[in-house]
């Protein structure tokens, strides 16, 4: 089955081998959704398709809207999930979509999911103080504070790099510490 590629999409922001097709976009989430186990805000579904140019904000936005509207998926308490509908249409339709644009997508969307589950989990806290920052990182488990550290930056570039740093993987700073401390 072929289904029209006609570029008929807004490209603002789009990257080379992004998508021009609404009808692809539409693909292209509905795909994204039914691949990741866990339900998906929608902000989160639009930033995915947006970190590396796969798509346009503003097309991401309506697609979703209409994929709702027409059944593909549905949301519930702020999350979006894929119906049975959606399942049977990604299943024929997703072939359409190059498989690097599929890929990407999917990966973005779990690495930002993954961002959001240790950011609600473990907290940084910048302060700013009179020559600087300091940035207070908490690794956390079942509500319990496991640790808290407080370190330094000369300016809030630095704050941020640290606070983006650790949460990319807090557990490895948390062993990292606790390792240096009992040797």
């Amino acid at each position: 089955m072929s289904i029209n590629n006609e570029f008929d999409a807004f490209t603002e922001g789009i990257e080379p081998g992004g998508l021009r097709s609404r009808t692809q976009i539409k693909i292209l989430i509905t795909f994204m959704v039914s691949k990741i186990k866990e339900p998906m805000k929608d902000t989160l579904i639009i930033e995915a398709l947006q970190l590396h140019g796969l798509a346009n904000y503003f097309e991401v936005s309506q697609a979703l809207d209409e994929l709702i509207d027409n059944g593909n998926l549905s949301t519930a308490d702020g999350l979006v999930y894929i119906t049975p509908k959606g399942a049977l249409s990604v299943d024929e339709l997703s072939q359409e979509i190059p498989k690097s644009v599929k890929e990407t997508a999917v990966a973005d969307a779990l690495n930002l999911q993954l961002l959001e589950k240790r950011e609600s989990e473990n907290t940084v806290d910048i302060t700013k103080t009179e020559k600087g920052y300091f940035v207070t990182f908490r690794v956390t488990h079942k509500c319990e504070n496991l640790m808290e550290l407080t370190v330094y930056a000369a300016d809030f570039e630095q704050a941020e790099q640290l606070k983006h740093n650790f949460l990319k993987n807090p557990s490895h700073v948390y062993s990292t510490v606790v390792t240096s401390l009992y040797v």
